[in-house]
């Protein structure tokens, strides 16, 4: 069984420095989540712009206030701007191996965008709606090129944002069924302490059938990502999403793995998140 490091969603944490130039702003987490878990602590990540990551550790029923970077940044070198934030929130249990059931959360909102106006996010998850899934895995390739084009790993990019998207996820009550949505990082895969040339995209399978929700995506989250632009495919023909649920079976059936198309952002096309929010006079 594969240990938390070997797949997709291993966070590789970038620490915010104390001496970045910049504002701060705050965002207010509160949830609900089963009983058996309420006296645990839920870890969060939030996702911004140039793989700027920050941890946050939430207790159940409580409001619970995290103080964020805002505004003009400087990282590595780099300099750059953050207007937008990406919220992940791990199931419960925090576990993501195979044949484990697992709950997802219901988020108020996946992402929250900030203006001089307005500085501050507040985020409500509730882990009681939605019945338990299992999670079926499919590999990633990043050194998939063509025509001498450079990989995604030539141009070192490891770390990339998806939004993964099911609407026909179970609710405890009744028969209905509704949207469930997750911002995950896709990330190669370490062997042995090294970064091999692949990753892993995760699905919800329905316990009872052990089959994938119908009509998932999975999206990249382009808007926070600094120097590059990254899609499923290769250069001839790649999309920002694709249908999940297809990418599943036919991996499941014929073994095909999805590929990766980086290329350089064109400085006319800068990342939205990465950019200072534009207010309507």
């Amino acid at each position: 069984m594969k240990s938390l490091s070997k797949i997709l969603i291993v966070l590789i944490i970038f620490t915010f420095s104390k001496a970045n130039a910049g504002e701060f702003s705050s965002v207010t987490f509160t949830g609900e989540a089963p009983k058996k878990y309420e006296k645990d602590k839920q870890p969060i990540t939030l996702y911004a712009c140039n793989n700027t990551q920050i941890e946050h550790s939430m207790q159940w029923k409580k409001k619970n206030k995290k103080i964020i970077p805002y505004g003009h940044q400087s990282k590595n070198g780099k300099d750059f701007f953050i207007s937008k934030y990406y919220v992940a929130s791990p199931p419960l249990p925090n576990s993501f191996l195979p044949d484990i059931p697992l709950t997802l959360g219901v988020l108020s909102e996946d992402h929250f965008e900030l203006t001089e106006q307005d500085k501050e996010a507040e985020i409500f998850m509730n882990y009681k709606l939605l019945k338990p899934v299992k999670l079926g895995f499919l590999p990633v390739n990043y050194s998939s090129g063509e025509n001498e084009i450079a990989t995604c790993i030539d141009q070192n990019v490891d770390t990339i944002p998806i939004n993964i998207h099911c609407p026909s996820f179970k609710y405890i009550k009744g028969d209905k069924k509704g949207l469930g949505k997750g911002i995950a990082q896709l990330a190669r895969v370490k062997k042995e302490g090294r970064l091999t040339a692949n990753g892993q995209l995760f699905i919800p399978l329905d316990i009872e059938t052990n089959k994938a929700l119908k009509n998932c995506t999975v999206e990249i989250v382009n808007d926070i990502i600094l120097e590059h632009q990254v899609y499923f495919g290769t250069a001839e023909k790649y999309h920002e999403k694709i249908d999940l649920t297809k990418a599943y079976e036919a991996y499941k059936s014929h073994h095909k793995e999805v590929s990766l198309y980086c290329k350089v952002r064109p400085k006319n096309e800068p990342a939205s998140g990465c950019n200072p929010i534009l207010l309507d006079n």
